[in-house]
């Protein structure tokens, strides 16, 4: 995976309660999943931030 092009990167970030959130595949852009977070990314994101978002989530674990 690419490594990011920047020391600091931010991303919109929605919190919903559970029944108001889009079920998983409804959605037409890419879902990260891990656990009971699901990540939604906007369609034709990157493969640049769909790594992004996943090194993110590992560094966080």
């Amino acid at each position: 995976m690419p490594a990011p092009e920047d020391p600091e990167e931010f991303a919109a970030l929605m919190v919903a309660p559970q029944n108001d959130v889009p079920q998983p595949g409804s959605n037409s852009g890419p879902e990260i999943v891990m656990g009971a977070v699901i990540v939604r990314l906007e369609p034709g994101a990157s493969v640049e931030r769909i790594a992004a978002v996943v090194r993110a989530l590992v560094a966080g674990t």
